[in-house]
């Protein structure tokens, strides 16, 4: 299962949105359901942020849903975001994902 999240900083709290997605990431590396976890910025409004997550199945999205780290964030919502955040549950439909190497 995948996940699409939108979230629109206020441009005064944008800097500790991506801090805490930061950590909220690397945290996310430990969970053994998580298999992706991308933080993005939309290059056209620097104030929205997209994060987008893919699951081994439900009960992994539920773990990483109830997890203290990302509860913490949520709680911050209030703060640091302008609109409520738009989340996406998607399934898998179609597609393929290319390894690729700068070096």
């Amino acid at each position: 299962m995948y996940l699409l999240a939108t979230l629109d900083a206020h441009p005064q709290f944008q800097s500790d949105l991506l801090a805490a997605l930061d950590q909220l990431v690397a945290q996310s590396h430990t969970e053994p359901g998580t298999l992706q976890y991308d933080v993005l910025t939309d290059l056209e409004n620097e104030n929205r942020i997209i994060v987008f997550e893919h699951y081994a199945d439900a009960s992994a999205f539920q773990a990483h849903m109830e997890s203290a780290p990302l509860q913490a964030l949520v709680a911050r919502f209030a703060t640091y975001l302008s609109a409520p955040p738009s989340l996406v549950r998607m399934g898998r439909r179609n597609g393929f994902l290319r390894e690729f190497s700068l070096g």
